[in-house]
């Protein structure tokens, strides 16, 4: 574990130097003195018992088996320790977050959602391990050029956005604090300067009128005009995307809302659901769209196909509704900052929906502690993230009335 020119042969340890040595050469050697002198107390509190039963050993041969049974039981112990600081850490990371594990945040289980998400992470960890012939050990993820590292390969190699090296790292901190706590000799000096938070990009949402273009397409006719599959599905995934904008549900909840409690009577207008996410019950008011949708299916509601069928079906409604206004985006990809133009319906997707109704509720304004009840965000910071107004619509909101 240590250089021979650091052991001390007559204090039988090793020594440290920051002149003579490298930093990690002094981890190393302390280690060992760690280890020894834990080795040494053992030995020594083994042989005190001795004194409490008036043991004295003058038989050479029996004072030997009884240090060397002393001995076996500390190295048994600590075989199996370092057997569990070989365990390859991807494998490790893969294992905790596949088991039951309690958010002690939530105090819920971890949905499997999040699990796929974090194994997602965990797969590209190991394609940087393989890519870059790095061993799958916790040193490797705790070492003071691991970030560095990794940007530099998912940027060259991955041509990652910004965003997607920040959340890994996030990852990376969580599963490293996990085996840090199951007593794993985790070192962590560096990893935790880690930066795990992305940074907003810019998203888009859909206006008033953007919604109703969209809900007010004749999608039966626009098949008979053949712009339309006739098999397709893309009615379906248009009214369960209104009902996304008008009610701020995940696409999560969308696909719950028939066991939700429809309050459709003269003194009632809500729906009431427990969202999946954070498994508390929601009660949402009806838009008279989302009514009409209900009325539709006769209080059966669709559910949504493919994620990126569904995503796809968004784009073309998106396009045949004439939301082609060119619509600059910056990111971050490969570590070169780019602004690029879209057509505005290019960019449409499921969480569009969840977007545009927090958006537009804000920019209607309606108190952002009753739209965060409904969204289900729990601190200001992550709700403004969603607000996507521009600086003069909140220039408009704050105008003073001119008449005196």
């Amino acid at each position: 574990m240590v250089k021979t020119e650091m052991w001390d042969k007559k204090k039988h340890i090793c020594y440290t130097s920051k002149e003579k040595f490298k930093d990690r050469d002094n981890r190393a050697a302390s280690k060992t003195n760690t280890f020894l002198k834990k080795f040494n107390d053992f030995m020594l509190d083994k042989i005190s018992y001795w004194n409490d039963y008036n043991k004295r050993l003058t038989d050479k041969d029996e004072l030997t088996r009884s240090i060397k049974r002393y001995a076996n039981w500390f190295f048994d112990g600590e075989l199996k320790a370092m057997d569990k600081q070989e365990t390859k850490a991807t494998e490790w990371m893969l294992s905790n977050i596949n088991s039951d594990r309690l958010d002690t945040h939530t105090g819920r289980y971890v949905a499997d959602r999040t699990k796929n998400a974090q194994t997602t992470v965990i797969h590209r960890l190991q394609s940087f391990l393989e890519d870059c012939n790095l061993a799958d050990t916790f040193e490797t993820f705790t070492a003071q050029n691991f970030g560095t590292k990794f940007m530099d390969w998912g940027y060259s190699k991955k041509n990652y956005t910004e965003n997607t090296i920040y959340a890994t790292y996030e990852i990376v901190k969580a599963q490293l604090n996990a085996a840090k706590r199951a007593k794993f000799d985790i070192d962590d000096t560096y990893y935790k300067q880690l930066r795990g938070k992305g940074k907003d990009v810019d998203n888009i949402y859909l206006n008033e009128d953007e919604i109703k273009a969209i809900y007010n397409l004749d999608i039966p006719k626009l098949k008979q005009e053949g712009l339309i599959d006739e098999k397709s599905t893309m009615e379906k995934t248009r009214d369960l995307f209104v009902i996304g904008c008008y009610t701020g549900l995940r696409r999560s909840d969308l696909n719950k809302l028939n066991d939700g409690i429809w309050n459709l009577d003269e003194n009632g207008n809500t729906v009431s659901i427990i969202a999946e996410k954070t498994k508390k019950r929601v009660i949402i008011p009806l838009h008279p769209c989302v009514r009409a949708i209900y009325n539709k299916y006769h209080g059966v509601l669709p559910k949504l196909g493919d994620k990126h069928n569904s995503n796809e079906h968004l784009k073309n409604l998106g396009r045949l509704a004439g939301i082609n206004e060119i619509t600059a985006i910056t990111e971050n990809r490969g570590g070169k900052v780019t602004t690029l133009k879209h057509k505005k319906y290019d960019l449409i997707g499921f969480h569009t929906a969840r977007r545009s109704f927090a958006t537009n509720m804000f920019l209607a304004g309606k108190p952002t502690y009753a739209i965060m009840q409904l969204t289900g965000h729990t601190n200001e910071r992550t709700f403004y993230k969603y607000v996507k107004a521009t600086p003069e619509q909140i220039a408009k909101l704050l105008e003073f009335n001119t008449a005196i």
